[in-house]
């Protein structure tokens, strides 16, 4: 009776703690508000743009106007910043001028960052977030499965370009070898990354295929949020949190990748080794 009382607690302890951990888990594994928004974000280019409005009787409609123009010129000012971006696959600009060609832009969100009046003009300044299409209609680029297995790998070389070159400063970070890279270098990769995840956001692959799209975007989100997180540790916007932030981003991105390749295995294998623990490369 004993013995049985016993074996009766001793499973009810097990569930208990199992599903307190399992709880636990699931609840560290679930995004957090600020990280879901920081996801969005990288999704689009931000700009900063300027809008006028004459000064009538109506102050607000003039306001009104200035804003509006401000927000067409943002998002002029991000195609130009999609188009000019700098690439290092030759072939992925020939799909990139096609996806941006295809899409008008939209204002995803903007912040108001200067408001004056002047010789009967009212003059706003905006900092505004622009994405490629609006996400709510269809895609703006259709693939096909012969035009997929074109273009795809265009894709994934640039995407393991980027990679490669994450890995690399995330090495010389982990090494204090703070100098191998600038600020302004580390910015420029990362707006590349915001270029790359607007270019395969906006394709609509067969159906078959969507699925591994979609894992390598979601590498694409980790390894531009750690991008972020290096270019302002080198700025020094961050201490030590930054920059650990940056390493397990990059990590989690490298993690994604494996799975790519173990999922959808392709002819194209990466021109560097990757680093699965935020830039020391395996043996």
């Amino acid at each position: 009776m004993r013995k049985s009382f016993l074996l009766t607690f001793s499973l009810f302890v097990f569930i208990f703690f199992f599903v307190l951990n399992a709880n636990a888990l699931q609840k560290n594994q679930q995004p957090s508000q600020k990280q879901l928004e920081e996801d969005s974000r990288e999704d689009a280019i931000s700009v900063q743009a300027d809008g006028v409005g004459t000064l009538k009787d109506d102050v607000t409609s003039a306001r009104k106007i200035a804003i509006n123009d401000a927000l067409r010129v943002a998002v002029e000012q991000a195609r130009g910043i999609m188009v000019r971006g700098e690439t290092e696959v030759k072939d992925f600009a020939e799909i990139k001028d096609e996806v941006i060609s295809k899409a008008k832009g939209f204002v995803k969100t903007y912040k108001i960052l200067k408001e004056t009046t002047e010789d009967n003009v009212y003059r706003v300044t905006l900092e505004v977030e622009v994405m490629l299409s609006d996400p709510a209609v269809s895609a703006p680029l259709k693939m096909d499965e012969q035009k997929y297995k074109a273009n795809v790998p265009k894709l994934l070389e640039e995407a393991r370009a980027l990679f490669a070159k994450t890995n690399q400063i995330a090495d010389s970070l982990r090494n204090k070898k703070q100098d191998d890279f600038t600020p302004e270098d580390v910015r420029k990769l990362h707006q590349r990354y915001r270029i790359m995840l607007q270019i395969v956001r906006a394709i609509e692959p067969p159906p078959a295929k969507k699925e591994r799209l979609l894992l390598l975007l979601k590498a694409i989100r980790f390894k531009a949020i750690a991008t972020d997180r290096f270019a302002r540790f080198l700025a020094g916007k961050g201490g030590s949190r930054i920059l650990k932030e940056g390493f397990a981003l990059n990590h989690k991105g490298n993690r994604v990748l494996k799975e790519f390749h173990r999922d959808f295995p392709d002819r194209v294998q990466p021109k560097e080794p990757f680093m699965p623990k935020g830039g020391q490369k395996r043996r």
